[in-house]
């Protein structure tokens, strides 16, 4: 059992898709009546900027009391500090489960806020009671379990970012334990990247999780770019060993091993991106493999520059306005599944088919079937690059 109710949360999804085919047209105001009525929503809802505002609110008030009773207690002692963060994470734990399950929230601000102040109190309570004088890779090591079990319990967005870089700090913090650590620290991030990425694709499809595996999905392909990008790895090795050859008089960074294989990697890995990218129409690796080329170019550029930076830069902008301006022009029809039309607009030939219409029509009761048919409505979703995804 989850902290949430999982129905309401994919009767969202589909309330939500079922919105955006009544803008374009695509339903009726009954068919949508109907949607909503067959796939109810019991989460409170709330404007964007009062969660936002309760989520400072909580934070405060969190905080403002948690410190109020260490100073009534006079605690100053760290394991008892310790253990009074746990007993008061528990207490604020339950506190938020009452308040889902009564207020019905849902990402609301009040229950990220508990969500978050639940997590931090935890994890400095275990890791003050139980090491105390360990290192970092070993602290995060005690984290690791207890962010991965509110992440599976919340399905939290932000706790999930906190867990990824927890396991990459742990992970690289134990890699540089050893000896060889520093040459072998990017092949830790790529192999990372590669299982995390893995691991997303073998999950079952849940909308519980989407959230969180969307952000793990985008980090593990960030890192990735990151760990095999020519200017990180050099001046990360020369970080981690500047003082030491400083002091020899080396005042500049040395050549790492291995340098054709990282330009190789700097330079083809954006180009794979944009390449799966367009074969999938996934906007995720588009985007990705974009940043990823502008990468490659500034750190080309850097080692190899031949024009001024000012000439560089000016070229390189007019260069890319030029692009963006011939594909806006070029992609104001579709072509090849991609547009240049936002998705909330996007043209009806890439919206309809028979599955949606069939889910429509059972949603809204016209095709005779029973509102339960097995055609499922809501099962599909816009591919990453435009309106050209299909329906599953």
């Amino acid at each position: 059992m989850r902290a949430y109710n999982e129905t309401w949360i994919e009767n969202k999804n589909v309330v939500s898709q079922a919105e955006r085919w009544h803008r374009r047209s695509l339903l009726t105001d009954d068919q949508l009546t109907a949607v909503r009525k067959a796939y109810p929503v019991g989460f409170q809802t709330m404007n964007g900027f009062l969660e936002i505002g309760l989520f400072i609110f909580t934070i405060i008030a969190t905080g403002g009391v948690f410190l109020l009773f260490v100073e009534l207690l006079s605690i100053d002692d760290s394991s008892i500090f310790g253990l009074y963060c746990l007993l008061f994470g528990i207490g604020l734990a339950i506190l938020n489960n009452v308040l889902i399950r009564r207020r019905q929230f849902y990402r609301n601000g009040v229950d990220n806020a508990l969500v978050m102040a639940t997590t931090a109190l935890m994890v400095g309570g275990f890791n003050s009671q139980f090491l105390d004088d360990g290192s970092l890779w070993q602290w995060c090591l005690v984290a690791l379990p207890l962010l991965a079990a509110v992440v599976w319990y919340y399905g939290d967005t932000l706790i999930t970012f906190i867990a990824l870089a927890v396991l990459y700090t742990c992970l690289f913090d134990l890699t540089l334990e050893a000896s060889f650590g520093r040459t072998l620290l990017p092949f830790v991030g790529m192999v990372v990247s590669g299982l995390l990425m893995q691991a997303t694709r073998m999950i079952r499809q849940r909308a519980y999780y989407d959230d969180a595996v969307s952000l793990t999905q985008w980090v593990a392909l960030a890192m990735l770019l990151v760990s095999v990008n020519y200017y990180v790895v050099r001046e990360t090795n020369w970080l981690l060993i500047r003082s030491t050859l400083r002091r020899s008089g080396v005042m500049s960074p040395p050549e790492i091993d291995l340098p054709w294989l990282f330009w190789l990697l700097t330079v083809g890995l954006p180009i794979g991106y944009l390449w799966q990218g367009f074969v999938r129409k996934n906007r995720m690796l588009i985007i990705l493999g974009v940043l990823g080329v502008a990468a490659a170019v500034a750190t080309i550029r850097y080692y190899v520059g031949i024009l001024p930076l000012n000439v560089h830069l000016t070229l390189c902008g007019l260069f890319l306005i030029g692009i963006a301006v011939g594909g806006i022009r070029y992609l104001r029809s579709s072509r090849y599944g991609f547009t240049d039309v936002p998705d909330e607009d996007s043209p009806d030939e890439f919206l309809i088919s028979s599955d949606v219409i069939t889910a429509a029509q059972v949603a809204a009761g016209t095709s005779g079937h029973d509102q339960h048919d097995n055609v499922k409505f809501g099962g599909g979703k816009f591919g990453g690059g435009g309106a050209g995804g299909g329906y599953n």
